[in-house]
C-alpha cells in the first residue's frame, strides 16, 4: 500500500512517519526542505520536496491514503491570516481535489481541538459533532478547511477520517510549547514557573496521536461519503500544574516547581477534555 504524508517533518509527522516505516507501507512523504529528523530505513521513504500548494496530479496516481498532517500556524506559532487561509484552506480543498482526480481511496486529516473553541467550556468532555466556535487565525482556519474537506468527502463519495488532536506531547515538539520547556528547565536543573495553573487540559503522548493515526490506514468503519470525525485524546481532564508536577517528578527534576503569583493573560478556553467515542 502506497502512503502519502504531508507534514512529514513536522513534530507529529516525524513520529507517524517513523512508525509507519516499520510496516510494509511504501511511505511518500511531502516537506518543504530538508528534514530535520533522523530516520531509518530512509530507503523506504520517497521525498517529495515541494510546498502543500505545489503537489501535482501526478504526485497522487500511485497513491491509496494520504495522510495529511501540514498545518500553518500551530499554537503558539504564529502565522498571518493569509498564510492560514491559503494553508490550511486552499491548499487543503485542493490536495482533496486532486486525490478524488487521482483515485485516493482514503483521506486521513489531522484537526485540532481548538476548532471548538469557546464552546469547549461548555463540555466535562467535548463530543466530536459540537459546534465550532474557533477563536484566533489557525483555530478559524482549520475549521473552515474541515468543512471544505467534510462535505467535499460526502459529496464526491469519499473516505474521510478526521480527528481532532488535543494537547499533544512529546520530544520534538516547538521548543515554546509548555511539555518542551518543562523538559528543558528540568534537565537543566532549573526552576520552572507554571501560569494559569487552574486550567485543565487533555494531554496525550504524541506517540498515541500516532497509534490512532496509523489505525485508521485499516480500520472497516469508514465508508464512503461517511467521513468519520473523532476526539483524538484520552478522555480525562488534568489540571496544568497536576500535569507539570508529574512530568517534573517523572523526569527525577532538580530544580523547583511552583505556581506564578502573577494574574495570567485571560485564558478564554478554561477546560479542554475530549469524548473519545468513535475513537478506538
Amino acid at each position: 500500500m502506497n502512503i502519502f504524508i504531508t507534514g512529514a517533518s513536522g513534530f507529529i509527522g516525524n513520529y507517524l512517519t517513523k512508525r509507519l516505516l516499520k510496516s510494509n507501507y511504501k511511505i511518500y512523504a511531502l516537506s518543504r526542505s530538508s528534514c530535520k529528523y533522523n530516520f531509518q530505513n530512509t530507503n523506504k521513504i520517497n521525498w517529495i520536496k515541494k510546498d502543500l500548494w505545489n503537489i501535482e496530479f501526478d504526485d497522487l496516481k500511485e497513491i491509496d491514503i494520504i495522510i495529511h498532517l501540514a498545518s500553518a500556524g500551530v499554537s503558539p506559532q504564529l502565522v498571518s491570516w493569509q498564510e492560514s487561509e491559503k494553508t490550511n484552506v486552499a491548499a487543503s480543498l485542493k490536495l482533496i481535489s486532486l486525490a478524488h482526480k487521482a483515485n485516493v481511496r482514503r483521506i486521513i486529516c489531522a484537526g485540532t481541538c481548538l476548532e471548538y473553541g469557546e464552546e469547549l467550556n461548555n463540555w466535562e468532555k467535548i463530543p466530536a459533532n459540537a459546534t465550532l466556535r474557533p477563536i484566533g487565525r489557525y483555530a478559524v482556519s482549520k475549521a473552515a478547511s474541515f468543512f471544505y474537506l467534510n462535505n467535499f468527502a460526502i459529496e464526491n463519495n469519499m473516505e474521510l477520517f478526521y480527528g481532532r488532536i488535543f494537547s499533544a506531547y512529546g520530544m520534538g515538539q516547538y521548543e515554546k510549547n509548555l511539555w518542551p520547556s518543562l523538559y528543558s528547565a528540568a534537565i537543566s536543573e532549573k526552576d520552572f514557573e507554571i501560569k494559569g495553573s487552574g486550567i485543565i487540559r487533555d494531554f496525550i503522548e504524541v506517540e498515541k496521536v500516532c497509534l490512532h493515526l496509523s489505525q485508521a490506514i485499516e480500520r472497516e468503519d469508514i465508508h464512503p461519503g461517511e467521513p468519520l470525525v473523532v476526539n483524538i485524546g484520552t478522555g480525562e481532564g488534568l489540571n496544568i500544574f497536576d500535569f507539570a508536577k508529574s512530568e517534573w517528578s517523572r523526569l527525577k527534576a532538580k530544580g523547583k516547581l511552583f505556581e506564578s503569583k502573577s494574574d495570567p493573560k485571560k485564558i478564554r478556553i478554561k477546560r479542554m477534555v475530549a469524548c473519545t467515542k468513535g475513537l478506538n
